[in-house]
């Protein structure tokens, strides 16, 4: 058992020993081939970015051409993408509306026209007092974000019909 140990022994360490030299013979072959690869793969990402330019430019300049022939329908368009922007991102149309009725996260702001409103007194858990949650990040948020997502999609539906149609004539 002792002659294989030993034998075990002096084989790992003639390829320790050897391993110098066979890293090298390795590099030497693999360092032209992986240079030569990604000479190639510069080439050709560098051919694929021309051509995703040029089909950019020419997809570019196909939108503004049918936009200038279309102008109406480029705006039903920009409607309904900004109805879907709604509808994805409802805050877009909440905080502004809330901050200009005055309506804060901190409160109802002096002077506002909430805040005129107000004066009358909120009845808990109506339009009023659901509208002052939202703005201060209360439960009346997720049922402001709905309605204005119904909103925003219903936009989005009609200025993408008005494009359609404006598009056919």
């Amino acid at each position: 058992m002792a002659a294989a140990r030993d034998a075990a022994i002096a084989a790992i360490s003639r390829a320790v020993a050897e391993a110098p030299a066979a890293y090298a013979v390795a590099s030497n072959a693999i360092g032209p081939v992986l240079g030569h690869a990604a000479s190639v793969a510069s080439q050709q990402a560098q051919t694929a970015a021309g051509a995703i330019g040029a089909a950019g430019q020419a997809a570019a300049g196909s939108a503004l051409n049918a936009a200038a022939a279309n102008p109406l329908a480029t705006v039903c368009g920009a409607v309904a993408v900004g109805g879907l922007a709604v509808v994805a991102a409802p805050a877009l149309l909440t905080v502004p509306v809330l901050s200009g009725v005055g309506l804060t996260s901190t409160g109802p702001v002096a002077g506002s026209i909430f805040a005129g409103f107000q004066g009358a007194g909120l009845a808990a858990g109506g339009v009023g007092a659901t509208l002052q949650s939202a703005a201060m990040g209360g439960a009346g948020g997720a049922l402001v974000a709905v309605a204005a997502q119904a909103a925003g999609g219903t936009v989005a539906v009609a200025g993408g019909a008005a494009a359609v149609a404006m598009a056919k004539k």
